[in-house]
C-alpha cells in the first residue's frame, strides 16, 4: 500500500516522444490563446457594427491589421467599419484582400462598391454593385442595390463633395485673460526708480464664454487626387473684461494626393485675429505635409509652413515672414485604446520692419515640441493630455531694454471627452501655461479651465 502511494507521485523517465510532446506544449497553449484573442477580437467588432458603433468596431479592429490583414472575415469587418466611419480608401484596401480570395462574395462587393462611389469613381461603383446584383441576394437587399444603381445614373459626371464640421460652446476661467505680467512695475535700464505698469497691462483674470464653429470639405477628382478645404471661426467674450475679448477666423484650400500608404497635402492658408472688435494681425500662408502609414499602428508625418505674419498701425514693428520645419510621429499601443505622439520642429522668423533706430526686435530663431497621449477608458470616455515647449531667440538687442530677448513657453493640458451620442461631445480640459522671458515684462503664467459642448457633423 505504501509501496502504490509513492509510485502515483513518482516523476517517471520520459520517453523522447514524450518529452517533445512536454516541450511542444507551452507553444501549442500559446497558440490557442492568440486564436482565441483573435476569435474575440472579430466578435467584438462584429457585436458593434451590428449595434451602429461603426466608430467603436474600427478602434477594436486597426490595432490588429498588421498582424491580421488577409485574413477575410477581419479584413471583411474592418472594410464595413472603414466605410461606415468615412476611411473609404482603406476600406478598399481591406475589401480587396477579401475579393482576391473570395472573389464572390456578395457583402464585400456591396461595400467596395459603396467606397468607390465615396470616392467619386462611379464606374468603379457601378461594376461592382451590379457584380452584386445578378447574385442570388435577399429582395431587401437586391432594393438597396437597386437604389444605389439609381443614384450612380442621376448623379452627375462630377463628383459630389462630402463635408464635416463642428459647432461648440464652451464657459470657463482664465487667470490671465491677456497674457500679460502679474509684476506691479519693471526695471527699465537708464529710468530712475521702477516704471509702474497700468491695470491692462498687468494680468486680469475673468470668467468668459466661447463659440466656435468649422468646416471641411473634400472633392475626389480621382481615386489619387482630391480638393480640400476649410474654414473656421472662434469668438470669445471675457465677463467684465471685454476690452480683450477676442475673435478668430481661419480657412485653407488645397489638393490632397494619396497612393499607397503615402499621402501630400499642399495649402494656401490665411486669417485674421482681431482684440475688442479691431483687427490685431492677419496671415497668409503654405502649408506643406507628407504622411506615411506603416501599419495601423504607426504614422509618420514631416511637414513645412511658410507665413507671412502681419500687424496693424504701429505694431507693424512685429511684422515677420515665419518658416517652420518638422516632423511627428504617432503610435498606437499594443490593444488600440492608446495612442502617444510627437512632434519636433524648427525655424526662424524674420523681421520686415525696423524700428526708427534701425533696429529690428521682430526676428528670432524657433524650436520646439510637442508630446502627448490618448487613452480610451470605454465607447463613452477618452482621456487626453499633451505637453509643448517652445523656445525664442530672438536677433537683436532691444533698445528700451538693452538686452538680447529669450522666451521660453511651456504649455500643459489635460482632459476628458465624454461622448453623449456619437455626435454629442462633452469635454471638460485644464490648461496651464508658463513664459519665461528675460524681459519681466513678457513674464507670465496662465491657467485656463473649461467646460465645452460640441456637435459634430
Amino acid at each position: 500500500m505504501r509501496t502504490t502511494t509513492r509510485s502515483a507521485w513518482r516523476i517517471r523517465p520520459t520517453s523522447a516522444s514524450g518529452l517533445r510532446r512536454w516541450l511542444y506544449l507551452p507553444a501549442v497553449v500559446l497558440w490557442l490563446g492568440s486564436q482565441a484573442h483573435a476569435q474575440s477580437v472579430t466578435e467584438q467588432a462584429a457585436a458593434h457594427i451590428e449595434a451602429g458603433r461603426h466608430a467603436a468596431a474600427y478602434a477594436v479592429l486597426a490595432p490588429q491589421e498588421s498582424e491580421r490583414a488577409g485574413d477575410p472575415q477581419f479584413d471583411l469587418l474592418l472594410g464595413i467599419a472603414a466605410v461606415e466611419t468615412g476611411r473609404h480608401t482603406l476600406a478598399v484596401f481591406a475589401l480587396e484582400r477579401v475579393l482576391a480570395l473570395q472573389p464572390d462574395n456578395a457583402r464585400a462587393r456591396a461595400e467596395i462598391g459603396r467606397a468607390y462611389l465615396a470616392l467619386g469613381e462611379s464606374a468603379s461603383a457601378k461594376r461592382e454593385l451590379q457584380a452584386v446584383r445578378g447574385q442570388n441576394v435577399p429582395p431587401e437587399v437586391a432594393r438597396s442595390l437597386d437604389r444605389l444603381l439609381s443614384a450612380i445614373d442621376r448623379a452627375p459626371t462630377a463628383p459630389r463633395p462630402s463635408f464635416s464640421g463642428f459647432v461648440e460652446a464652451a464657459v470657463g476661467r482664465d487667470t490671465n485673460v491677456n497674457s500679460a505680467t502679474s509684476a506691479g512695475s519693471i526695471a527699465i535700464p537708464g529710468l530712475i526708480g521702477d516704471f509702474t505698469l497700468t491695470g491692462d497691462s498687468r494680468s486680469r483674470d475673468a470668467w468668459f464664454s466661447s463659440l466656435a464653429g468649422g468646416i471641411n470639405a473634400r472633392i475626389p477628382v480621382s481615386r489619387e487626387w482630391a480638393v480640400v478645404g476649410g474654414a473656421s471661426g472662434a469668438g470669445r467674450f471675457n465677463g467684465g473684461e471685454s476690452r480683450f475679448d477676442t475673435t478668430a477666423v481661419d480657412g485653407n484650400a488645397g489638393v490632397a494626393w494619396t497612393r499607397g500608404a503615402n499621402r501630400v497635402t499642399a495649402a494656401l492658408q490665411g486669417g485674421i485675429f482681431e482684440v475688442d472688435s479691431d483687427k490685431l494681425r492677419d496671415y497668409t500662408g503654405l502649408s506643406l505635409q507628407w504622411q506615411h502609414t506603416h501599419d495601423a499602428r504607426n504614422q509618420t508625418t514631416a511637414f513645412m509652413q511658410h507665413v507671412r505674419l502681419r500687424y496693424d498701425g504701429s505694431n507693424d514693428v512685429r511684422d515677420v515672414n515665419r518658416n517652420i520645419y518638422g516632423v511627428g510621429h504617432a503610435h498606437v499601443l499594443q490593444g488600440g485604446k492608446t495612442m502617444m505622439f510627437g512632434s519636433f520642429y524648427l525655424g526662424s522668423e524674420t523681421g520686415r520692419n525696423d524700428l526708427p533706430s534701425g533696429v529690428n526686435i521682430a526676428g528670432n530663431d524657433v524650436i520646439g515640441f510637442r508630446v502627448g497621449a490618448q487613452h480610451t477608458l470605454d465607447p463613452r470616455w477618452l482621456l487626453f493630455g499633451a505637453l509643448a515647449h517652445e523656445a525664442r531667440d530672438y536677433e537683436n538687442a532691444d533698445p528700451l531694454f538693452l538686452r538680447v530677448r529669450d522666451d521660453t513657453l511651456t504649455t500643459l493640458s489635460l482632459g476628458a471627452t465624454y461622448a453623449l451620442t456619437e455626435r454629442w461631445l462633452l469635454t471638460p480640459s485644464v490648461t496651464l501655461m508658463r513664459n519665461d522671458s528675460s524681459f519681466s515684462i513678457n513674464d507670465y503664467r496662465r491657467g485656463v479651465a473649461q467646460f465645452a459642448v460640441r456637435r459634430t457633423f
